[in-house]
């Protein structure tokens, strides 16, 4: 508002003609920048925005890892430790069949021996035998001889008799 009536009178219709449209024309043009800038401002928050919840996401991505890799290095010492106990366990075993085989095989010798000296024994003992039976019945026959001998001898004592 003029109060002091210093300026000079507008003559809006030389405005509304000329100028209006030029100053709409220039207002359009800036509401459109304005309406990018205000784009590309609500961008980069949402630029921000996801950069701190990917920064968030990053951090509890990197603590997973870090537990994950903590528990596959505890699996992996407590495989190590099996894996050194049936190694153990193995040659142990390994020990045992050795000792199985060395004692079986000393018991498989022990045993022939045996079986040898058994048959041995039991051949010499049916030689033995055989001998005793020709021997019982040599025997037999010097018997029946000799009583046959008694027989005539005592024949001959009691012809001599009577």
């Amino acid at each position: 508002m003029n109060i002091s009536n210093d300026t000079p009178a507008l003559n809006y219709v030389e405005y509304f003609t000329k100028q209006l449209p030029v100053d709409l024309a220039t207002m359009a043009a800036l509401r459109d920048e304005l309406a990018i800038r205000q784009g590309a401002l609500s961008a980069a928050q949402d630029a921000v925005a996801d950069r701190a919840k990917a920064a968030a996401e990053l951090a509890t991505a990197k603590t997973q890892a870090a537990e994950m890799v903590a528990a596959a290095k505890d699996k992996n010492d407590k495989a190590k430790v099996k894996t050194d106990e049936l190694a153990a366990r193995e040659t142990e075993l390994a020990d045992q069949v050795k000792a199985f085989e060395t004692s079986s095989a000393e018991r498989d010798t022990a045993l022939a021996t045996r079986e040898n000296t058994f048959s041995t024994r039991e051949r010499r003992q049916s030689e033995n035998q055989t001998r005793l039976d020709v021997l019982e019945a040599k025997l037999a026959e010097d018997q029946a001889s000799l009583d046959a001998r008694v027989k005539d001898f005592q024949a001959k004592v009691a012809a001599l008799k009577a």
